[in-house]
């Protein structure tokens, strides 16, 4: 088996990097409390890839597609776009 394949977790044994990353995590939850909860009332996505960053994302855009007359131009004949009215997306 190839350790590559393996996911490793490790556990900190020394204190100070300990106490470091519970103050780096308590300090995370408190800077980005309030904006976690707005976004989550509002419905978007909330992930945190790494400490003190987060990617906050609204689910509605998972209902637009290209626009097919236009292939996402937003102009087709040199006018604007009828189906999409130039935005170039369309909802599914």
């Amino acid at each position: 088996m190839y350790l590559s394949n393996r996911a490793v977790i490790r556990t900190e044994r020394n204190p100070v990097r300990r106490t470091m990353d519970t103050l780096l995590g308590v300090l995370d939850a408190w800077a980005f409390a309030g904006l976690d909860a707005r976004a989550r009332a509002q419905g978007w996505q909330v992930r945190r890839p790494v400490p003190l960053v987060r990617v906050y994302r609204n689910a509605a855009f998972d209902h637009y597609v290209c626009c097919a007359a236009c292939a996402g131009e937003g102009e087709s004949r040199s006018r604007v776009c009828g189906d999409c009215l130039g935005s170039g997306r369309t909802r599914r």
